[in-house]
């Protein structure tokens, strides 16, 4: 179904190309890909939903919902003090952005 999406926008688009160059068989162009277009999006109507794989599998946080009572802010701040990350190395990371450029 991807490929016929692809070919009936083309076809759009170069009916739209030939309209905008006021070229013989516009109007042809555009009613065939506009009605290409719509039959797809018709179809696709009927197509099996997509089904969404189990991520918990994958993140397994996302099944205990680990962190999800805090905000970003304050799960940053958790990150940093795990790494043992204080202000003074935030302070020395700018100094020497500041002297490397």
């Amino acid at each position: 179904m991807a490929k016929l999406y692809g070919w009936g926008a083309a076809i759009v688009i170069i009916g739209a190309l030939f309209k905008i160059q006021h070229w013989e068989g516009a109007s042809l162009m555009l009613i065939l890909g506009l009605g290409t277009e719509a039959f797809i999006f018709f179809m696709s109507a009927f197509e099996k939903p997509h089904e969404e794989p189990d991520w918990s599998l994958v993140y397994p946080q996302l099944a205990t919902g680990e962190g999800a009572d805090k905000t970003p802010t304050q799960q940053l701040d958790d990150m940093l003090s795990k790494a043992s990350i204080d202000s003074n190395m935030i302070t020395k990371l700018g100094d020497g952005m500041r002297h490397l450029g």
